[in-house]
């Protein structure tokens, strides 16, 4: 007949091995050494916890004092440190967007579409800082969107952007103020497939900025745009918001929606905070009263080889935070 304390034994047993092997850090022969004969003892010199054990079952069961501090050894930081940076750039996009702004150059850049309302005929190249630590920082880009061009409407957004993996999203505002365009936008690093659902990245982030009239430079820079970054808040779900064919843009349910919807196909409306951050102007909204018309909406993604895959160009998990 088994004995009704066996398994309470065991249990009991069992944990206070494994208490001791999580805060003293001893092996698990030590540990059974010492419960084995805790009255015989003498402490083993260099323990950092002294730690009383029957150091001669000890000496006889293992050869090495230490043995799981080899297997899990202290990390050096300096080494750590260099894995993070080197695990940051080849996975940018495990990671939060940053404020910081890319000084990476791409050649093509130069060979854009001309804006004639603010003089500025590179508009690839004033989004390129925008997109340091992303899959698209030194990737060349085309504009697969024009709404001006191809059409106010979710069918002929979808159309033209579905399957073309990450991309970023450019908006103009139809008010001025003070002689400035201001400009929107958002960067998807999942893209648009139209399968429905949501598209969750935590790397993806909104921004916001403006151009002096008939000036190439900016607010407060004199070589290029200003632009302020707002993270994604909350993980990486609902990032992408919507992916359904019968409807356009949503970063977070409602953080910027552009739902080119008929009779409201200029209409774009936002609230910050739940999904992505207020940034340092802690703005409730990126519009004055949550909602104003556009006159100009852009979409660019990335240009892939024959070869290439393009990352995101299908279904995408919304299970995770990355």
């Amino acid at each position: 007949m088994t004995c009704p304390y066996a398994s309470v034994i065991f249990v009991n047993f069992f944990f206070v091995t494994v208490i001791r092997l999580l805060l003293f850090h001893q092996s698990p022969l030590h540990v059974i050494a010492f419960q084995a004969n805790p009255i015989q003892t003498k402490k083993i010199k260099g323990h950092s916890t002294s730690i009383e054990t029957n150091y001669d079952i000890y000496h006889t069961l293992t050869a090495r004092y230490g043995w799981l501090d080899s297997l899990f050894p202290q990390i050096d930081p300096n080494q750590s440190a260099k894995y993070e940076a080197d695990r940051k750039r080849n996975f940018p996009e495990q990671y939060p967007a940053t404020y910081e702004m890319s000084d990476a150059m791409v050649e093509s850049d130069d060979d854009d579409d001309i804006d004639d309302n603010l003089n500025l005929n590179r508009k690839k190249s004033i989004l390129r800082p925008l997109l340091k630590q992303t899959q698209l920082e030194m990737r060349p880009l085309k504009l697969v969107y024009d709404a001006n061009q191809m059409g106010w409407s979710a069918q002929a957004f979808h159309k033209e952007v579905d399957g073309k993996g990450a991309s970023i999203v450019l908006a103009q505002i139809s008010t001025m103020e003070d002689d400035h365009y201001r400009y929107v936008g958002g960067y998807n690093p999942k893209g648009w497939a139209s399968l429905g659902g949501a598209r969750p990245s935590v790397a993806a982030f909104l921004f916001y900025g403006g151009f002096i009239l008939g000036n190439e430079k900016c607010d407060n820079q004199s070589n290029g745009p200003s632009f302020q970054k707002l993270r994604k808040v909350g993980g990486g779900g609902l990032a992408c918001g919507r992916d359904d064919p019968s409807f356009g843009i949503s970063f977070g349910p409602d953080s910027l929606v552009i739902g080119l919807q008929n009779g409201r196909e200029t209409l774009v409306q936002s609230k910050l905070g739940p999904y992505f951050e207020r940034g340092p102007d802690n703005l409730p909204s990126l519009f004055e009263g949550g909602a104003t018309q556009l006159i100009d909406l852009k979409v660019y993604a990335g240009i892939y080889g024959e070869e290439e895959d393009i990352p995101y160009s299908g279904a995408v998990m919304d299970m995770t935070s990355g």
